[in-house]
């Protein structure tokens, strides 16, 4: 079974909004792939005691998977994680895929992309139909 990491706003969202598409993404999702994300075992409170050991796990998490799924819905938030992820699964020949177009306009973010949706629920379909095993 393939893995896809979620990427998308953390900072400047509160995180029950983080987590709201994740959770949605994992239920479009599971029955096809293994989804993991960052705020895993973080849903209530930030639980790594040194932000590195996120990274690292972000890292190692991303080298794991397959595809990276990033959100592209919020035009006021940091992107900046979420773009150091796109490069780095970009890099290491994973999909990535994008939804929303909060930042369609942005160079780098589309360049490092292999292709975008409108929304949530299109990039899912687009992942169970032709992407998994």
């Amino acid at each position: 079974m393939k893995t896809v990491f979620l990427s998308g706003p953390i900072k400047g969202i509160s995180r029950d909004e983080s987590l709201a598409w994740r959770d949605e993404a994992r239920k479009l999702l599971k029955e096809k792939f293994n989804v993991v994300h960052a705020l895993r075992g973080r849903e209530v409170k930030e639980t790594l005691p040194d932000s590195r050991i996120a990274i690292q796990r972000d890292k190692a998490d991303i080298l794991r998977s397959d595809v990276i799924l990033i959100n592209d819905t919020s035009p006021s938030t940091s992107m900046i994680g979420t773009s150091m992820e796109v490069l780095f699964a970009f890099e290491n020949n994973k999909l990535v895929v994008v939804f929303g177009s909060a930042h369609a306009q942005d160079y780098w973010l589309l360049y490092h992309s292999h292709v975008r949706f409108n929304n949530l629920k299109e990039a899912c379909k687009f992942l169970n139909k032709s992407y998994h095993d």
